[in-house]
């Protein structure tokens, strides 16, 4: 029986995080450098931590390399951890857990495909009890740009399935970006309208399937077959 490789992104697809990454990594840039403002022109959506990083680096005149990098998300994952413990506003988006549980029913490799380094894809997935539905993935600590670490989950995924098996790989996003960086490495992509991009805006980088959420009956009879 064929099976896929599924990559879920994280935020605005599994979770809504109230902002918290944004508010960590403000604080993260006002410990290091005293400058809360690193980040305010930057839009988040699809990018990785460590482009977020580099953007910002540069924005303040600060040199780019792996170690300042590596300091500065240090520092950010101890402001994500106190953010989201005390986070209100943090919430699992609707039909998330029923998606992903539904994906790996049908006998699918399900992983993640997103742009947070792993320990902070762990911290907040963990904060919705979501973080154990997942085994594999490709995680902005493996690279910068997104179709290179969306490469890097497929090939765990694929580690995941018996030999032959595999049909397609399929990334489930909410941003551009997303769709973008599937197309880039041949995958389908699920697009969701749940974060900040407009169905409108998804809908112009052509993917696959477009749904407003993961609620959507669509989902359902895609895992379904």
């Amino acid at each position: 029986m064929k099976r896929w490789i599924v990559l879920f992104d994280i935020d605005g697809t599994l979770i809504d995080c109230g902002g918290a990454g944004r508010r960590a990594i403000n604080r993260a840039f006002d410990r290091a450098y005293g400058r809360a403002d690193a980040c305010d022109n930057i839009r988040f959506g699809g990018m990785t931590d460590h482009a977020i990083v580099r953007e910002a680096f540069s924005y303040i005149g600060v040199e780019y390399n792996s170690k300042s990098a590596a300091e500065l998300l240090a520092l950010y994952l101890e402001e994500l951890q106190q953010d989201l413990a005390q986070s209100e506003s943090f919430r699992v988006l609707p039909g998330a857990p029923e998606a992903v549980h539904k994906a790996r029913a049908a006998g699918h490799a399900v992983g993640l495909g997103t742009g947070n380094v792993r320990a902070g894809a762990e911290a907040k997935l963990a904060r919705g009890a979501l973080w154990p539905l997942f085994d594999f993935g490709g995680f902005g600590c493996d690279a910068e740009e997104r179709p290179a670490l969306l490469a890097k989950g497929r090939e765990r995924g694929l580690a995941k399935l018996p030999a032959g098996t595999l049909e397609r790989t399929l990334v489930i996003g909410d941003t551009p970006k997303d769709v973008r960086a599937a197309k880039a490495i041949g995958a389908a992509t699920l697009a969701v309208a749940s974060g900040s991009f407009s169905r409108e805006q998804l809908a112009a980088e052509e993917p696959e399937w477009l749904v407003d959420s993961l609620l959507d009956r669509q989902v359902s009879e895609l895992f379904e077959g």
